[in-house]
């Protein structure tokens, strides 16, 4: 299957991609340890079990990504788009581009 963006959409979905992957990512884990939890979780007899800890610690990181880092970056992009008209990475290359344009002294 042949996913295509349409052109006027790609700006946009370039800045919510990796939000959307992780928020599908952490509903995905979440019922999974959800139900490890009933089995291999605290309080079990067993003890807790090395996928239950692993889906745990995976689930703490997409938290802390999905309530801290992602809105900082949004805002950052959306910030920037606003302030600069472009992306940062073709401002910091214009930039670079003008320094190195202009003629410089040689001794």
């Amino acid at each position: 299957m042949n996913f295509r963006i349409p052109l006027r959409l790609r700006p946009a979905w370039r800045l919510l991609r990796l939000p959307i992957l992780a928020l599908a990512l952490y509903l995905v884990l979440h019922p999974a340890l959800a139900a490890l939890s009933a089995t291999h979780g605290f309080g079990s007899p067993d003890g807790m079990s090395l996928p239950y800890l692993a889906i745990a610690a995976l689930e703490v990181v997409l938290r802390i990504a999905l309530l801290t880092v992602i809105p900082a970056v949004l805002v950052y992009r959306v910030i920037t788009r606003l302030l600069l008209g472009e992306k940062p990475s073709a401002a910091v290359s214009s930039r670079a581009n003008a320094r190195t344009d202009s003629a410089s002294p040689t001794p």
